[in-house]
């Protein structure tokens, strides 16, 4: 996994008004720096195509743009890659903002799916969040991939966030 930096940082803060504020001019910002630790990865040349993390169509409705598929068609235009629509969320739930560990990995879990039509054949790909907190929905979304085909699955976010819950466990690796 690649982040550009931690969430508790002024990084953070860009985050934080580009999701919550509608400050829509950190978007190529966000996405121009979030590629370039892509480009830097020593994994950069295995990956194939880039897949974002999707938000329930009813969440897609309230916004213009949604962070991880805006950031991860920035990283596909400036790695040559294609940004696929490989994963849809097929279960809402509430945000996680707020959510223990165990919380956040049920609110996830069978959330998301392939979409209808997709084969995944030894695919090697890049999928993209804004926020990793815990890798709960990077984790699910990675176990998706990889039980329909994937063989490899990286992951980039542009923050990291410290999970500091009393009931914290490690997060699956990606």
């Amino acid at each position: 996994m690649v982040r550009v930096g931690p969430y508790h940082s002024l990084l953070g803060q860009l985050v934080r008004a580009y999701k919550y504020r509608d400050e829509g001019r950190l978007e190529p910002v966000l996405g121009r720096w979030l590629a370039d630790a892509v480009q830097s990865a020593c994994w950069r040349e295995r990956v194939e195509a880039v897949v974002s993390v999707p938000a329930h169509w009813r969440r897609q409705l309230l916004r213009a743009s949604y962070p991880a598929d805006a950031l991860a068609t920035i990283i596909a235009r400036r790695t040559s890659l294609p940004h696929v629509s490989l994963l849809r969320r097929i279960k809402a739930g509430p945000h996680q903002i707020g959510l223990s560990y165990r919380e956040r990995e049920k609110n996830v879990r069978g959330a998301f799916a392939l979409r209808p039509g997709v084969k995944l054949s030894d695919a090697r790909l890049l999928l993209v969040d804004d926020v990793r907190t815990t890798g709960a929905t990077l984790g699910e979304c990675a176990k998706v991939l990889r039980r329909a085909g994937a063989k490899e699955v990286y992951a980039a976010v542009v923050v990291r966030g410290r999970f500091s819950y009393a009931d914290r466990v490690p997060a699956a690796s990606i």
